[in-house]
C-alpha cells in the first residue's frame, strides 16, 4: 500500500517493516513533540576541508552495516576510500559531498557469502535478495539471486509541503561496475509506508548529474535517498563503484527566488508557470474529479485506485459549448536552449476516457520564430479510463516552449487530462509507442515499431535480427526498457544452415524518414558481451549503424556514422550518432533509412543486443567517442568505401600482344592480369588463405598480388579527398600483410597536396615505405602500421605497391587526430624540412 497524499510517479510499493524501523520512530517523537517548521530544511553542500565536513541536517542509520553507509568524503581522499575526485560545488578537490562505496569482495579463506533470512517483504535498506531479473547483468541469477546491498540517507522530518509543493534539488554520481541504482523514497511518519518517487539506473560516466524532484504530501514524511548495488553473484560485484551527492536543496514551488524544477507541475496549487494561449478557441482548467461517469478521471493520477483525498490534474471540458474541432493550448515557460547533446525527457501523465476523445498532441514553439508549432507527440482517441504514462524527448538550439494542445473529438464526452509534467537530463523512447508518428523510436515492447529486417531476395545480409525476451541464454538476462526478463529488445541471430565463419551479418532497416533539413542525432543502447577471449583477442564482432539515401542524386548511398568492436562490457550501454550524409557531413537532404547492422566474428561465444531507440533534434556529437565513424575509414568488409584504384589502366586484352595474329589468353595470364590492381579477396581468389584482420573471416580486406613480371609494377590504392584540418596532423592507422617469393616486394604510403602553390604541379610526399626483407611472407600475417599525416592543407592518401613477384593485404584503415611515432620504426621516411610537424 502507498502512503496517503504524495504526489508523483510511484513506481514502488514496500512494507511498512524496515531495518531501520527504530530510528526513524526516534526522528518522529523528536521532531513531532517540537514546534516542526514549515519552512523546508536549509540547503547543505557538505563543507570544504576535512576539519569542516558536514552532513547538515541528513542521517545515516546508526545501525546500518559498514558496507551499507553513506560516508563525508573529498576528492583528495577519493583514491584512498572512495567517491569522485572533486564535488560539485567548487570542483576542487578539498570540497565536501557523501558518497557510498559499492564494491564487495568475498574473502577467499572464509568464501561464504554473507546472506540474510529471506523475508516475506522487500527491505528499504540494508540487505536484501535481489529481485529476478534486477541489475541487467547476463548471469542467470534466477536460482540463487545472491544479496544486493543498500544504503539510505535519510531527511530530517519534513511537514506538510502546501499544495504547491517542494522541489528537492541536487546533484549525483553514479560510477563504477558494482553500482546498479539510485531511488528516491517518501516514508510516512504515521503508517511508515514508503513510495518511490524518482529512480535512476544509469550513470553519466562519472560525471556529476542534477536531479531536480517536485512533489506535494499533505502529511509528516521524510525524504530518502537508497543506493543499492548489484548482486553478491554479480561478477561486476567486485569491481570498485560508488554512489555520490552534492548540493541538496529544498525549495517550495511557486516561490520568487525558484531556480529550480523549472516547468515541474502536479497542478495542485495552479499551474506552475505554465499558462493558457490566448489565441486558441478556450482554456486548460484545474480539477479533482469528473463531472461524469462517461468521461474524465474520476481523481489524479497518483491517488487512482487510492484512497487518498489529496490530488489535482490539469483538463480540457469537451462538453458545451464545445464544439468538434475546438483548441485549448497550455503553454510552458521559455526554457533555456539544450544544446546538441543535452536533451531533456519530458515525462507526464495522461487520461483519455471516452468515446468522443479527440486528440492530445504535445508541440514545440520557439519563440519569435514564424514557422508553426511542431508536433512532437501525438494520441488520438479514447484510451480507456485509466491514467498512462508517456513522455518524449525535448532538444533545442534555441530557447523553446512546450505546448499541450487539447482537440475536442465527435461529442462532448471528449474530456482530456495530464497531470505530474517533470523533466529529467538525457533522452528517451516516445512513449506509448502510438504516439511516436513514424518517429523511428521503439522500445520494442510491443512490435518492432516498422523496424524491418532486409528481405532475402535483397541478398543484403545472411541472417536477422529476433526480437525477443529473456528466454535464453542467447542474449541479455533483462531488456532495457523495464529492466526485467520479460523486457523486448532485439537480438542478433545466427543462422545455423549456414556456415559459421565471421563477417556474417543482419540488417536491421528504419522505416522511410521524409528530410526536413534539421540534423536529427539517433540514441539506442547496446549490450556488447563476450563470455570467454580466444587467446588470438576478441572476437565477438560489431555493431554498426549507417544511414542510406533513398533517393536524388545520392540514392542508394550509404555513410557509415557509428561503429563498434567486439566486448564492451555485460550491461547495457547507451550510444548516440548524428545522422548526417557524405563527407560534408549535412543533413540528409532526401528520404532516408536508417540501417544497424550486427556483424558477428570468428568468436561467436556472446551477446549483441540493442533497445530503446529514439531520435531528437540536434547535431550531437558521437557517443561513445571512439565509436566515431571517421571519413576516410574501410574495413573493405564488402566493398573499398570511397577508396578507389589509381592505378594506370592496363591496354585492354585483345591488344596485349596484337603483333600476334591470333592470341589465346590462358586463366593464368588473366589472374596475373588482375593482379595489377587492388582488389577484394574473396573465396576462390585470396592470398595464401589469410583471413581478414577485422572478423576472422575468409574475405573482408583488399589486396594485390603480382607475380612472374620482368619489372615492377605499381599497383596504386587512392584514398577519398580530405579536406584542410585545423589540426596540424591525423595519425593514419592500418594493418598489412605482406606475402609472396620477391624480396623486392614494398609497400609504400603518399601523400598527395591537393592545392599546391600557383604554378606548381600536386605534390606527391613519400611518408612511409616498408619492403618485404626480413619477413616471413611464407605464412602472412597481419602488423599494424601507422604513420602522421599533415593536416593543415587538403589532401589525399595513396597506398602504392611494388613487386615483380609478391604482394601485400590491407585492412581497417582509419584515422586518429594528433601525431603519432612512425610504426613499424624500420617503416620511417625522413620528411624534407618543410613537411616535419
Amino acid at each position: 500500500m502507498l502512503p496517503a497524499n504524495y504526489k508523483q510517479y510511484a513506481t514502488r510499493d514496500t512494507s511498512p517493516i524496515s531495518p531501520y524501523q527504530h530510528l526513524l520512530k526516534r526522528i518522529k517523537r523528536q521532531e513531532f513533540d517540537a514546534d516542526v517548521p514549515e519552512e523546508p530544511p536549509d540547503p547543505c553542500d557538505f563543507g570544504t576541508g576535512a576539519p569542516n565536513l558536514d552532513m547538515c541536517t541528513w542521517l545515516i542509520p546508526p545501525n546500518a552495516p559498514p558496507r551499507s553507509r553513506w560516508r563525508l568524503g573529498m576528492g583528495e581522499l577519493s583514491a584512498w576510500v572512495g567517491g569522485p575526485r572533486a564535488d560539485h560545488t567548487t570542483s576542487d578537490r578539498q570540497g565536501g559531498y557523501v558518497f557510498y562505496e559499492t564494491s564487495y569482495q568475498e574473502d577467499s579463506h572464509q568464501p561464504v557469502v554473507p546472506t540474510l533470512p529471506k523475508p516475506s517483504h522487500q527491505f528499504v535498506g540494508g540487505a536484501r535478495p535481489l529481485p529476478q531479473g534486477a541489475g541487467g547483468s547476463s548471469v542467470d541469477l534466477s536460482e540463487d539471486p545472491g544479496v544486493i546491498d543498500s544504503a539510505l540517507f535519510i531527511s530530517r522530518n519534513l511537514s506538510r509541503t502546501g499544495p504547491m509543493g517542494y522541489c528537492l534539488s541536487f546533484f549525483y554520481i553514479m560510477d563504477g561496475l558494482s553500482a546498479d541504482r539510485l531511488i528516491i523514497h517518501l516514508r510516512d511518519m504515521e503508517t511508515f509506508e514508503n513510495a518511490s518517487l524518482w529512480e535512476v539506473r544509469e550513470g553519466q560516466e562519472g560525471s556529476w548529474t542534477k536531479g531536480e524532484l517536485a512533489y506535494t504530501y499533505d502529511g509528516f514524511h521524510l525524504i530518502i535517498f537508497e543506493a543499492v548495488t548489484k548482486s553478491t553473484n554479480d561478477p561486476a560485484r567486485p569491481f570498485r563503484g560508488h554512489f555520490a551527492l552534492d548540493d541538496m536543496v529544498f525549495q517550495k514551488m511557486g516561490s520568487p527566488d525558484l531556480d529550480n524544477c523549472f516547468g515541474h507541475c502536479t497542478f495542485e496549487g495552479g499551474f506552475c508557470g505554465w499558462t493558457n494561449d490566448v489565441e486558441d478557441d478556450f482554456d486548460w482548467e484545474l480539477g479533482r474529479s469528473s463531472k461524469s461517469f462517461l468521461t474524465g478521471p474520476s481523481r489524479d493520477f497518483s491517488s487512482y485506485n487510492r484512497d487518498e483525498q489529496t490530488g489535482g490534474y490539469a483538463f480540457i471540458d469537451a462538453s458545451f459549448p464545445r464544439r468538434p474541432g475546438d483548441k485549448a493550448r497550455l503553454l510552458s515557460p521559455n526554457f533555456l536552449a539544450t544544446g546538441d547533446n543535452n536533451p531533456v525527457c519530458m515525462k507526464f501523465a495522461t487520461h483519455m476516457f471516452g468515446n468522443g476523445v479527440g486528440t492530445l498532441r504535445v508541440m514545440k514553439r520557439v519563440p519569435g520564430d514564424e514557422a508553426p508549432d511542431r508536433v512532437i507527440w501525438e494520441v488520438s482517441g479514447e484510451s480507456g479510463n485509466k491514467w498512462y504514462r508517456a513522455q518524449v524527448s525535448v532538444s533545442s538550439a534555441t530557447s523553446y516552449q512546450l505546448v499541450f494542445e487539447g482537440i475536442v473529438g465527435t461529442n462532448s464526452l471528449g474530456n482530456i487530462a495530464i497531470d505530474s509534467v517533470s523533466f529529467v537530463p538525457g533522452t528517451c523512447t516516445i512513449t506509448p509507442q502510438t504516439a511516436a508518428k513514424n518517429s523511428g523510436d521503439c522500445t520494442f515492447e510491443e512490435d518492432s515499431c516498422g523496424w524491418t529486417n532486409a528481405l532475402p531476395i535483397d541478398a543484403l545480409d545472411d541472417f536477422d535480427w529476433a526480437r525477443q525476451y529473456s528466454y535464453s541464454t542467447s542474449g541479455p538476462t533483462t531488456d532495457h526498457t523495464k529492466g526485467t526478463k520479460e523486457g523486448y529488445y532485439m537480438n542478433l541471430l545466427s543462422n545455423p544452415q549456414a556456415p559459421q565463419r565471421g563477417g556474417t551479418r543482419a540488417w536491421l532497416i528504419s522505416p522511410l524518414f521524409s528530410a526536413t533539413g534539421r540534423t536529427r542525432c539517433l540514441s539506442l543502447y547496446y549490450f556488447m558481451y563476450e563470455r570467454s577471449i580466444d587467446p588470438a583477442g576478441p572476437s565477438l564482432g560489431s555493431l554498426r549503424v549507417h544511414v542510406k539515401s533513398a533517393a536524388g542524386e545520392a540514392g542508394g548511398r550509404i555513410t557509415t556514422l557509428w561503429r563498434l568492436h567486439n566486448h564492451q562490457g555485460q550491461r547495457w550501454q547507451t550510444a548516440r550518432t548524428p545522422v548526417v550524409m557524405g563527407t560534408e557531413r549535412a543533413a540528409p537532404s532526401s528520404p532516408y533509412q536508417i540501417i544497424i547492422e550486427g556483424i558477428w566474428g570468428d568468436g561467436r561465444v556472446g551477446v549483441i543486443a540493442l533497445d530503446d531507440i529514439s531520435f531528437f533534434d540536434g547535431d550531437c556529437s558521437s557517443h561513445p567517442l571512439k565509436a566515431t565513424a571517421v571519413i576516410g575509414e574501410c574495413s573493405f568488409d564488402r566493398s573499398l568505401c570511397d577508396w578507389k584504384n589509381n592505378t594506370e589502366t592496363p591496354p585492354p586484352l585483345q591488344e596485349l600482344g596484337a603483333h600476334r595474329q591470333a592470341t589465346k589468353f590462358t586463366k593464368h595470364e588473366l589472374v596475373n592480369q588482375e593482379g595489377l590492381t587492388w582488389r577484394l579477396a574473396s573465396i576462390i581468389s585470396r592470398p595464401a588463405n589469410l583471413q581478414d584482420h577485422t572478423f576472422r573471416a575468409p574475405t573482408g580486406y583488399v589486396f594485390f598480388d603480382i607475380f612472374n613480371q620482368a619489372t615492377a609494377q605499381h599497383p596504386v590504392l587512392r584514398s577519398p579527398d580530405f579536406a584542410a584540418s585545423q589540426n596540424d596532423a591525423s595519425c593514419l592507422s592500418f594493418w598489412f600483410a605482406p606475402f609472396g617469393r620477391g624480396e623486392a616486394t614494398a609497400l609504400s604510403v603518399f601523400r598527395n597536396e591537393l592545392q599546391p602553390p600557383e604554378g606548381e604541379e600536386e605534390q606527391r610526399l613519400l611518408i612511409w615505405k616498408l619492403a618485404t626483407k626480413k619477413f616471413d611472407t611464407s605464412r602472412p600475417d597481419w602488423t599494424y602500421g601507422q604513420v602522421s599525416v599533415a593536416t593543415l592543407t587538403a589532401y589525399r592518401i595513396e597506398f602504392e605497391g611494388e613487386a615483380t613477384d609478391g604482394g601485400f593485404a590491407l585492412d581497417d584503415v582509419t584515422f586518429y587526430d594528433g601525431n603519432c611515432q612512425t610504426r613499424p620504426e624500420r617503416a620511417t621516411v625522413e620528411p624534407p624540412p618543410s613537411e616535419k610537424f
